[in-house]
């Protein structure tokens, strides 16, 4: 059955591009989010529709929604939330601002959307979000503690919302990823050098040993990393399934932490997770 389906972040080279593809090739009507000209272009050469939305802009996700409905009949069967991006960073070294800009982009903006959406979505008598969460949404590592935060934070929005809207016909889930190749660590590094001084404070030498070399490493050259269909697999479960999961933990590494975190003490998971990160 075609569904009308939104995805926010659809870049070139991202898993919503990825998965937008994807989407399409099942036979779905697909609109993506994107912030360029360029990403426009791309998408429209691969015959998917695009409408403009800026996250950090509540007015700019009023009019790409509009949009967007418009360009989907008045009607959207499913929401794929995928736009987000990680602040690195050791918590004590960012400053409030970087915390700001990270939870108005991964969940107040998120938030806003799904508050123009789901009105539209209780009129159909049925719709799912689907919101693209981490394996740091259950477990936290150093460095990225303002991402952690966010991720945290759509747990807890999430779960009171199954809790409130059963019986709507509106279903909310999880894909809760791991490892895999995207654009992520490019736009963490960006952030980091935004906010963060890395010549000064007591985390200089760690930055310069640890952190860096992992974010100036191109994503798909990571052994550690799988690819964009992992995540894909899982949409395509949550748009296409008769029984829509809450969550779905996405690659090894984020179901073997899931079990971990239930079966460990916390200072055992701690240990494990500060050598890991």
């Amino acid at each position: 059955m075609t569904k009308n389906i939104l995805i926010t972040g659809v870049s070139p080279g991202g898993i919503g591009y990825f998965c937008a593809l994807g989407l399409k090739a099942q036979g779905h009507l697909v609109v993506g989010t994107v912030r360029s000209d360029e990403d426009e272009q791309a998408l429209s050469e691969q015959g998917i529709a695009t409408v403009r939305m800026e996250m950090l802009d509540y007015s700019s996700i009023d009019r790409g929604f509009a949009q967007a409905l418009g360009l989907l009949n008045g009607r959207i069967d499913i929401l794929f939330q995928n736009a987000g991006f990680g602040q690195a960073g050791f918590v004590e070294d960012l400053p409030v601002a970087a915390f700001e800009e990270q939870f108005k982009v991964n969940v107040f903006a998120l938030h806003h959307l799904n508050t123009l959406l789901i009105p539209v979505m209780r009129a159909q008598g049925q719709g799912r979000i689907i919101i693209h969460s981490s394996v740091l949404g259950f477990v936290a590592m150093a460095c990225r503690g303002a991402y952690v935060a966010t991720k945290f934070a759509l747990e807890g929005m999430v779960q009171a919302m199954r809790i409130e809207m059963q019986g709507s016909g509106v279903e909310v889930a999880m894909l809760n990823t791991g490892p895999v190749v995207s654009n992520f660590r490019r736009n963490a590094s960006k952030a980091l050098f935004k906010h963060v001084d890395l010549t000064q404070g007591p985390n200089t030498d760690r930055y310069q040993s640890l952190v860096l070399p992992r974010l100036e490493a191109l994503e798909d050259d990571s052994h550690a990393n799988y690819g964009p269909e992992t995540v894909f697999k899982a949409l395509s479960h949550a748009v296409n399934s008769p029984r829509l999961r809450t969550h779905y933990y996405i690659t090894p590494p984020t179901k073997l932490l899931f079990w971990l975190k239930k079966i460990l003490p916390t200072r055992t998971l701690d240990a494990l997770l500060r050598r890991a990160g």
